[in-house]
C-alpha cells in the first residue's frame, strides 16, 4: 500500500472510510517495524489532533476490508461508543477449513489470551465473552466459504472461534496452517453499517481482493 487514497472508500467531513489492504498493521506498538495504518493517517491528516489519529476500530495485519476513521474528536466519540453498545454491524467473509456444518449457527464462547504464547488468543471458561453468527455461502472442495457477522469484537475473535470447532480459516498460520498460493489468511471484512448522529443509515463495502477471488477461482 503506497497511496492512501487508493484505498478511500468514502470521505465526508466527519468521516474516512479505507479499504485496508491484507499485510498493513492498524496500530504502531505492536512490534512491527513496517509502515502502518496509523503513518498514513498521519501523512493524509497532518494537523489531525483526534485520538489515535480517529481509528475506531482494528483489523489483524492479514485480514482485509472495510475500516472506519473519524475526522473529528467528536465523530470518534459516538463510533466508539456505537461500538462499546454494539450498534455497528459487521459482515466478514471467510474461506475456512472442512464442510462446516450445520449450515447456519452461533459460536459462543469465551475468549482470553493465551497465557504461553502472548500474540494468540484461546478459548476460555473464564475469558471474555465473544459471540459470532455465521452462514454457509458455498462449498468447496475441503473447504466452506461462510457469511460471518460479529455481534462482540475481541481481538482474533473469528480465528479463534473457526479453529476452536475444528475449522481453522484458510491459510491461518496462527490458529491453523498455512497453504501453497495464499500468502495471508482467507478472512475479509466486507461491510459495516451503523447510524450516523442525524439517524442516517450508513452503509460501505469493501468488494473481495483480487487475491481472494483468484485463490477461490483456483479450487
Amino acid at each position: 500500500m503506497n497511496d492512501l487514497s487508493a484505498s478511500i472508500i468514502f470521505e465526508d467531513d466527519n468521516l474516512l472510510v479505507i479499504n485496508k489492504p491484507a499485510g498493513l498493521v492498524v496500530h504502531e506498538g505492536s512490534g512491527e517495524t513496517g509502515p502502518t495504518l496509523e503513518h498514513f493517517l498521519a501523512q493524509y491528516f497532518p494537523n489531525s489532533e483526534v485520538e489515535r489519529h480517529g481509528i475506531a476500530h482494528r483489523l489483524d495485519k492479514d485480514t482485509s476490508g472495510v475500516i472506519l476513521v473519524a475526522k473529528t474528536q467528536e465523530y470518534y466519540d459516538y463510533l466508539k461508543k456505537l461500538f462499546k453498545d454494539r450498534q455497528i454491524k459487521k459482515h466478514y467473509v471467510a474461506l475456512v477449513s472442512g464442510k462446516l456444518e450445520p449450515e447456519t449457527g452461533t459460536i459462543n464462547i469465551p475468549i482470553a489470551r493465551d497465557m504461553v504464547n502472548r500474540t494468540k488468543f484461546r478459548p476460555a471458561q473464564k475469558g471474555r465473552e465473544a459471540i459470532t453468527n455465521y452462514k454457509v455461502s458455498s462449498y468447496f472442495p475441503g473447504s466452506t466459504l461462510v457469511d460471518i457477522f460479529p455481534k462482540t469484537g475481541r481481538t482474533h475473535q473469528i480465528r479463534v472461534h473457526f479453529a476452536s470447532i475444528k475449522h481453522p480459516v484458510v491459510a491461518d498460520g496462527l490458529y491453523g496452517t498455512k497453504v501453497a498460493g495464499l500468502n495471508r489468511q482467507f478472512l475479509h471484512a466486507t461491510q459495516i453499517e451503523f447510524e450516523d448522529p442525524q439517524g442516517d443509515h450508513r452503509n460501505f463495502v469493501a468488494e473481495l481482493p483480487s487475491e481472494l477471488t483468484n485463490y477461490l477461482a483456483s479450487l
